[in-house]
């Protein structure tokens, strides 16, 4: 494009920023160039006009006396065939920044320091140590599931740089409970019999272990992205991708009264901290992150009622100083339940969380003397993380004759259906479980039909005519 002198100007992003525009351009062999970016200087991306094809756009970068420059891509020429991979104008730009941070970074380690895109390993220990700092439950179960499906598996030893779609896939196809999966080929078995095969991971626990992974890849593209292709958050978006029929509603455990008392019974015959834990889930239906908050001072005998702290999952607004909403829940207990928490009461400060267990550690054996390992009990610690109920709750669930598959949350899902079908208020029953009237009209549909069907067959009257008895007088034959 000329100017009145019939020399060449620098165009702006309006020139080029569209087909049309472009259209009008002349074929030439040098770009017609603008800036782009902010932060960096010296970056510009260039348009070439072609004849009898798209355009392609170019990229150059000019810092502290270096210069490189790239074709970066055809583009999206209107009045041309189309090709492979042409971009727009804004794409093409926010291509040519991300292109500029990578040379800046291979600029760098030229200099002094390798400079190099991490690989999956660091990428999934980062990101389990924002989460363990940020919620150590949580950051805890991620750390294990990625534990031991990714950092065991050749996934991990794979630069970000250089991380595919093939990769990823063979990765998933490898996934099967127990994880762990092998770095070497499976072993042909003996004597001609079939090789075991590992039972494939449901689609829930994959859909969780792949939004780990997906979050934690995602996490080092924002960190490391002068480093990576552009392409790169689009291949974690597309490869780990969730699998379909994970989310479909699975119905509540239920447990009838009978059950509920046969396994806290069972639960005390395991081990009376156990005991204690499972009895205050299953009078309160509470969920297990709220029970182990409970304070001594949260039981009162006096009124039969235990204070349960709300849970703290998006409730920001209960924080201190800020509390709109209470910060318990008053559940009612029974007389038995409340004497069976009196020994966890007495002699103890209100402060004092309400359930604890032995906490213990190992001392190492001796050859020389023939001492064997041991476990010895240090102190007594409040409950942290339901997976310390799995071995007891198992060992509960034999002793009380109910099924395997049983989960604690059951406990949760059989309080609230009974308070459905003692005819509470539908808002009473989710304000005693500290949850919403929605959840429980999503959940529990079902047992509110059967419950308001209760209630509505105590208003029905007889409407056929009813047959009167004749009275005789007293000594009538």
């Amino acid at each position: 494009m000329a100017g009145v002198d019939g020399k060449q100007r620098r165009a702006t992003g309006r020139d080029i920023d569209s087909s049309s525009k472009r259209e009008r351009l002349p074929v030439a062999k040098n770009p017609i160039w603008t800036t782009v970016g902010e932060a960096r200087g010296g970056l510009a991306l260039g348009y070439r006009r072609r004849s009898g094809k798209a355009g392609v756009w170019v990229v150059r970068l000019i810092h502290e006396g270096r210069r490189a420059e790239k074709n970066l891509a055809p583009a999206d020429d209107a009045f041309a065939p189309p090709e492979a991979g042409a971009l727009p104008f804004k794409r093409a730009a926010t291509e040519a920044v991300e292109w500029a941070d990578r040379q800046h970074a291979a600029w760098s380690a030229a200099e002094g320091g390798t400079v190099e895109a991490p690989t999956v390993r660091a990428a999934v220990e980062a990101y389990v140590a924002l989460r363990k700092r940020k919620a150590g439950t949580g950051g805890r179960d991620a750390e294990l599931r990625l534990g031991h499906h990714v950092l065991a598996a050749p996934l991990a030893g794979i630069h970000l740089a250089g991380l595919d779609a093939r990769a990823l896939r063979a990765w998933r196809a490898g996934l099967h409970r127990g994880g762990k999966a092998s770095r070497k080929a499976a072993k042909a078995p003996a004597k001609g019999r079939a090789a075991p095969s590992a039972a494939p991971l449901t689609p829930s626990t994959v859909n969780r272990l792949l939004n780990d992974l997906r979050a934690a890849l995602n996490l080092a593209g924002r960190t490391h992205r002068r480093l990576l292709p552009p392409a790169f958050g689009q291949l974690v978006e597309d490869e780990l991708r969730g699998e379909a029929g994970a989310d479909e509603p699975r119905g509540p455990q239920l447990l009838p009264d009978a059950d509920v008392r046969r396994l806290v019974d069972a639960a005390f015959g395991v081990d009376t901290d156990f005991g204690a834990l499972v009895l205050v889930l299953a009078a309160t239906g509470t969920r297990f992150g709220q029970a182990v908050r409970l304070t001594v001072a949260d039981v009162q005998p006096g009124l039969n009622r235990i204070m349960v702290p709300v849970a703290r999952k998006g409730r920001s607004d209960r924080t201190a100083g800020t509390t709109r909403k209470p910060a318990h829940v008053a559940v009612p207990l029974g007389p038995d339940v409340v004497a069976r928490l009196q020994p966890l009461l007495s002699g103890r400060r209100g402060h004092e969380p309400l359930l604890t267990r032995w906490h213990h550690r190992q001392i190492q054996g001796d050859k020389a003397t023939g001492t064997l390992p041991r476990w010895e009990r240090v102190d007594r610690r409040g409950w942290k993380d339901a997976a310390e109920m799995s071995r007891p709750w198992r060992a509960a669930l034999e002793a009380a004759g109910l099924p395997a598959g049983l989960v604690p949350y059951a406990l949760r899902h059989s309080s609230i259906v009974r308070g459905l079908k003692a005819g509470l208020p539908l808002r009473l029953v989710a304000a005693l479980h500290d949850t919403s009237a929605a959840m429980i009209e999503k959940t529990y549909a079902a047992f509110i039909v059967d419950a308001a069907e209760d209630l509505a067959r105590q208003a029905v009257v007889a409407l056929a005519p009813t047959t009167v008895t004749p009275l005789r007088r007293a000594g009538a034959q």
